[in-house]
C-alpha cells in the first residue's frame, strides 16, 4: 500500500500569515483606542476640568470665613475716644470633630451665658463650619481655653467699644456683630469708619487651623477716623441737668442740645432717658433714637421770637407799637385764643417779655401767609439743618395756600407747626448770631491712616458725597432787628419776665419760655393734660458764646409750663458751661455786706462767681 501525503492548498501559508497580522492589529488598534481614551479622559479631568476640580477639594478642605476690620475711631472736640474697635476672640467648631457634644455644651454654657439645651441643638449642626459665639469677653476666652476641648478654635474679630458708656449714645449709634453701623453717627459714617474686610482660609486637617488670605493691602487706607465737635464735658453736663430736671417734674423724655453759637458747632445733644451703646440689645428702639433730630412736636411760646422777628424785619410793625390783648380771651373764626392771664395793651416787647398767644396772634396776622411762611423757611423750619446727622426730620409746615385763619393765629405762637429739636436751636442762633442762620454740624473733619484731614468727598462723578465742617451762613434778618429781639429776650429773663429765675449772676441771658398742648389723635384735638415744656437761648446776651435749648415731654401740672419744667435745667448747663470754658461775666454783681462796725462794702464778684453763689440784691 502506498503512503498517501497531506497536500497544502497554494496560498494557505499567505493567508494564515493575513489573518495573524490582522489580529495582531486588531489587538493593537483596539488598545490605541484604549489608550487615546485614557489619555483623552487624563486630559478633560486634568486639563479641561481642573480648576473646577480644584475648587471643589479647596469646597471640601477650606472655607474663607470674610471677618470685619477695625472700624475707625471716634474723637470729641478735644480728642477723647468716643468710639473705638478693641480686638476679641470668637469661638467656632466643626461640629462632626467634636466628641461628647452635649459633654461640652454643658461646660459651655455657664461661660456664654445660654441654656446648654440651646447649645447642644447648635451643635448638632452637619455644616462643616460652625460658629459658636462671635466676639467674646477676654475673660471668656480665657475660662473657655482652661476647658482645654479638642475642637474648640477661635478666630481674631473686633469689637466696637464705647468707653464712656450712655455718653451721647443716642447720637454716637451702634454696631451689629458684623461691625456695620446700625444707628445714629455709626450709621451715618459707615462708608468712611468701615475698612475693607478680613479674609481668613479656614483649613481642614483632622482639626480646623487658621491662616490669613493673602490680599492688596490698599484697604488699610480705606477707614478713616471721625472728629466730632461734642465736647464730652459739657454733654456730660447737659446729660446730668437733663436727667435730673426731668425726673424732678415727672416728665416722661427730654432732650437738651448746646451749639457754639458763633459756629453752630454741636457741642452736647443729650437725650433722656439715654442708652448704652455698648449693650444695645437691652434697650427698646425707641430708646435708641436721637430725640433731638427725629422727634417733631409744637413749640409753643418759643415761636413768638420768629413771629415778631419776622414781623419787624418785614417793616409791619415796630418795637414800641401796642397791641391789645383782649384782656385774655380772643375768637378768630370759630376758635378762642387764650392768654395764661389777662394783659390789656402791651408793646411788642412786652408780647415777648409776658408771652401773650393773643398779641403774638395779632402780630403774625399782620403778614401775608406768603410773607409769614417766607420767614418761617427762612428760619429753617420745613428742611433739615444739614447738620450731618443721619434719620433728621424736616418737620411739619403746611403750605400758605391752605392756610385757614385759624392755622394763621396758631402758627403765630407755635401751634399747628411740627419742629425738631435742633431746627429750634439754630433758628434762635440767629438772633444771637446778629440776623444769620448757620448750619449747626457735629462732624468737624474726617482723618485717614496717613494723617491727612478731609472735609469733602467725592463720588466718581466730581460730585461731594459729603462736606464736613462749617457751611455757609445765610442772612435771615437785619443785625438792628436781631439785637431789638435779644434785648426782648432778655426782658424774659428780668423782673416782670416769665423766666425770672433762669438768670445768672453776672451775666445777661436771653431766653424765651415755651409752653404747647399735645395733639391728641385719639381725642381729635389738643390734650388738656399733656404738654411740651420748653426754653431756648443764648448767653452772654451781648456776645454770645452758647445757644441751648431744653424740651421736656409731658410734665404733669402744675409744672407743665417752660418756665417750671424746662428753664431750671437750662440754668443749670448754662451756667457750668459758662465756667467750663472760662467766658467772663458780662455785668459782675456787686453785694453789699452791711455790718455794724464797718461801713458797707462791695465784695468781688468773682468771690461769689467762684462758689456759684447768686446776687442777694
Amino acid at each position: 500500500m502506498a503512503d498517501s501525503k497531506t497536500v497544502r492548498p497554494s496560498g494557505a501559508e499567505h493567508y494564515e500569515s493575513f489573518s495573524f497580522n490582522f489580529r495582531l492589529l486588531t489587538v493593537m488598534g483596539v488598545i490605541g483606542m484604549v489608550l487615546v481614551a485614557v489619555l483623552g479622559r487624563t486630559y478633560y479631568l486634568q486639563i479641561l476640568q481642573g480648576p473646577a476640580f480644584e475648587k471643589r477639594a479647596r469646597m471640601q478642605q477650606q472655607r474663607t470665613v470674610r471677618l470685619e476690620p477695625r472700624r475707625g475711631k471716634i474723637f470729641d472736640r478735644n480728642g477723647r475716644i468716643l468710639a473705638v474697635s478693641v480686638p476679641v476672640g470668637s469661638l467656632y467648631t466643626n461640629p462632626s470633630q467634636l466628641k461628647q457634644r452635649k459633654r461640652v455644651a454643658k461646660r459651655l454654657a455657664p461661660i456664654l451665658k445660654t441654656s446648654s439645651r440651646k447649645l447642644a441643638a447648635q451643635l448638632k449642626s452637619k455644616a462643616p463650619f460652625l460658629w459658636i459665639k462671635r466676639q467674646l469677653t477676654p475673660q471668656q476666652v480665657q475660662q473657655i481655653q482652661k476647658l482645654e476641648i479638642d475642637g474648640l478654635k477661635f478666630l481674631p474679630e473686633f469689637r466696637r467699644y464705647y468707653p464712656a458708656g450712655e455718653l451721647a449714645g443716642a447720637l454716637l449709634g451702634f454696631t451689629g456683630v458684623d461691625s456695620q453701623g446700625l444707628g445714629g453717627l455709626e450709621y451715618g459714617y459707615n462708608r468712611w469708619l468701615h475698612g475693607e474686610e478680613v479674609a481668613y482660609v479656614v483649613e481642614k486637617e483632622g482639626m480646623f487651623r487658621t491662616r490669613p488670605e493673602i490680599r492688596d493691602e490698599r484697604w488699610e487706607f480705606n477707614q478713616h477716623t471721625l472728629h466730632l465737635t461734642l465736647d464730652s464735658t459739657l454733654q456730660h453736663i447737659a446729660e446730668s441737668a437733663l436727667r435730673k430736671g426731668v425726673k424732678r417734674v415727672q416728665g416722661k423724655s427730654g432732650v437738651a442740645i448746646v451749639l457754639h453759637a458763633p459756629t453752630g458747632q454741636i457741642l452736647a445733644m443729650a437725650n433722656y432717658p439715654d442708652f448704652d451703646p455698648n449693650r444695645y440689645r437691652r434697650y427698646d428702639a425707641a430708646q435708641q433714637v436721637n430725640a433731638a433730630i427725629t422727634h417733631g412736636y409744637e413749640p409753643g411760646s418759643t415761636f413768638k421770637v420768629i413771629t415778631v422777628a419776622s414781623a419787624l424785619n418785614e417793616g409791619i410793625i415796630t418795637p414800641t407799637q401796642e397791641f391789645f390783648c383782649e384782656e385774655g380771651r380772643f375768637q378768630v373764626a370759630d376758635r378762642v385764643i387764650r392768654d395764661s392771664r389777662p394783659h390789656g395793651n402791651l408793646e411788642v416787647g412786652q408780647v415777648i417779655q409776658k408771652s401773650s398767644n393773643i398779641c403774638a396772634a395779632k402780630i403774625g396776622m399782620e403778614m401775608t401767609p406768603a410773607q409769614f411762611h417766607d420767614y418761617i423757611t427762612k428760619f429753617g423750619f420745613g428742611a433739615k439743618t444739614r447738620a450731618g446727622l443721619p434719620g433728621e426730620a424736616t418737620g411739619q409746615l403746611l403750605p400758605p395756600e391752605k392756610w385757614t385763619r385759624v392755622d394763621h393765629a396758631n402758627l403765630s405762637y407755635g401751634q399747628g407747626i411740627l419742629v425738631s429739636p435742633l431746627q429750634v436751636v439754630a433758628a434762635i442762633n440767629a438772633i444771637a448770631n446778629e440776623g444769620e442762620w448757620r448750619p449747626p454740624y457735629v462732624v468737624e473733619y474726617m482723618e485717614d491712616e496717613s494723617g491727612e484731614r478731609h472735609t469733602e468727598f467725592f463720588d466718581e462723578s466730581g460730585a461731594v458725597l459729603a462736606h464736613f465742617g462749617p457751611k455757609a451762613p445765610r442772612r435771615v434778618i437785619d443785625t438792628s432787628i436781631a439785637r431789638i429781639l435779644t434785648r426782648f429776650m432778655v426782658s424774659v429773663t428780668e423782673r416782670g419776665g416769665t423766666a425770672t429765675k433762669v438768670a445768672i449772676p453776672g451775666y445777661k441771658i436771653a431766653g424765651k419760655t415755651g409752653t404747647s398742648q399735645k395733639f391728641d389723635p385719639s381725642l381729635g384735638r389738643y390734650s388738656n393734660t399733656k404738654f411740651w415744656a420748653s426754653f431756648v437761648g443764648f448767653a452772654p446776651a451781648s456776645q454770645p458764646v452758647f445757644t441751648a435749648l431744653v424740651v421736656v415731654k409731658e410734665p404733669p401740672r402744675p409744672n407743665h409750663y417752660g418756665s417750671k419744667a424746662a428753664a431750671p435745667i437750662f440754668r443749670e448747663i448754662m451756667q457750668r458751661a459758662l465756667l467750663l470754658m472760662d467766658v467772663a461775666p458780662e455785668t459782675p454783681p456787686h453785694v453789699v455786706v452791711a455790718t455794724p462796725e464797718t461801713p458797707a462794702m462791695t465784695v468781688a464778684p468773682a468771690t461769689f462767681e467762684a462758689i456759684g453763689m447768686q446776687d442777694l440784691d
